[in-house]
């Protein structure tokens, strides 16, 4: 098989096939590499740049120092009474029970007033209640 170049073709046409096929080979690699190494550093460059302009925006002006506010006055702590307790429930479960608890009211006012433990006389387990309530939902 010959190749022409568009000068005469006395490059290529001197040589063998196989020859010609690793030259476009060698060729093709190079210039992907090379593409590869070119958006790598384009895409650095561009990183670096956006992180500089978004903490440009985040650092304030620097103002002059001012002075601590003076205290709140302190309110009074008011502890809520430990809640009734189902024997057999560990300290940590009521701990835990409570903290959730906080969590979701979000307000310190709340406070667990008694915990004990669901019957099991025939009735589903939560995870089993969950799939059934899951999986009959209507459409």
């Amino acid at each position: 098989m010959r190749m022409l170049l568009a000068s005469g073709g006395s490059f290529i046409e001197g040589m063998a096939d196989g020859t010609v096929a690793l030259l476009v080979l060698i060729t093709g690699l190079v210039v992907v590499f090379l593409m590869l190494i070119a958006l790598t550093l384009i895409i650095k460059i561009y990183g670096t740049i956006v992180y500089n302009v978004t903490n440009r925006k985040k650092e304030a002006p620097k103002s002059e120092p001012v002075s601590a506010p003076a205290p709140l006055p302190q309110k009074a702590v008011v502890t809520a009474p430990a809640p009734a307790v189902e024997d057999g429930i560990p300290g940590e479960v009521v701990a835990a029970i409570a903290a959730a608890v906080y969590c979701v009211e979000g307000v310190s006012f709340s406070a667990v007033k008694s915990i004990r433990r669901a019957k099991a006389g025939g009735s589903r387990s939560a995870w089993g209640m969950a799939g059934v309530l899951d999986n009959t939902r209507p459409f």
